[in-house]
């Protein structure tokens, strides 16, 4: 398959040249992703000013396990959206990808995340312009980007041909240790809870929290399924109207 690799942390980032790595003896790789770090920045794409991007020559990337990463990539100073989108519509204009993968991000994106993540945000730009995505998440401080990679490559096969037109699949791997994940789950969104507090930093402030544990909850969405230690897949759908509230609302009689 032809697979353009993107994310929010950057064309340098660990997970994404590992996910590189580990695909490009069986797959045609590309990368194109934010010039720097976007996390936290949702589906945005630039409008009103300029957008740049570069050609990264491979001995500018950094080794990963003492190996170089010898695939196209292309830093674009915008979103991780940007990045998607004008790699399909600008740099490899009249070509066609089969799949776009997002990550491997370093911090889980499930439930409601999926709003802020840029991570997401990537996948989801994919999914619009037509091409199936996947975001790819894990919890690196828990062991690292190899459960998330070994669970991609072993079963991207099986899921490729799954993906419907205008959903995108979310997959959150909580551990990067094999032997610390129960199963696989494919859990529907939830709501992720947090305890959040304003930090001052330099006369500024910073977001700071953590998620309340839900493992104990007895719905079986992905948050909760994610905090028992299982891998979630979620299908996401771009067009996710409520019907019932749209059923409710074209009774009323409305003054315009």
């Amino acid at each position: 398959m032809k697979i353009l690799l993107s994310n929010d942390d950057g064309y340098n980032a660990e997970g994404l040249l590992k996910l590189a790595l580990a695909l490009k003896d069986r797959h045609e790789v590309h990368i194109s992703a934010p010039a720097g770090e976007q996390s936290g920045s949702g589906h945005g794409l630039t409008f009103g000013r300029g957008l740049g991007w570069r050609r990264v020559p491979a001995d500018e990337l950094p080794e990963v396990d003492g190996k170089r990463i010898d695939v196209p990539c292309h830093a674009v100073y915008g979103s991780p959206a940007d990045a998607v989108k004008f790699a399909i519509e600008h740099i490899y204009l009249g070509e066609r990808f089969d799949l776009v993968i997002s990550g491997v991000n370093t911090v889980l994106n499930i439930g409601s995340d999926i709003i802020y993540s840029g991570t997401f945000g990537a996948a989801e730009e994919g999914t619009i312009l037509g091409v199936p995505s996947i975001a790819l998440s894990t919890n690196v401080r828990k062991g690292g980007y190899d459960a998330a990679i070994d669970f991609i490559v072993r079963n991207l096969d099986e899921i490729y041909p799954l993906i419907p037109p205008l959903v995108t699949i979310n997959i959150n791997v909580p551990y990067g240790a094999a032997e610390d994940i129960k199963g696989v789950a494919v859990a529907p969104l939830g709501i992720r809870r947090y305890k959040d507090w304003y930090e001052p930093h330099e006369e500024l402030f910073r977001l700071k929290g953590y998620p309340y544990d839900c493992s104990a909850n007895e719905e079986e969405d992905d948050c909760v399924m994610s905090d028992r230690g299982y891998i979630t897949i979620t299908p996401v759908k771009i067009a996710d109207t409520d019907f019932e509230c749209l059923e409710i609302l074209g009774k009323k009689e409305w003054k315009a």
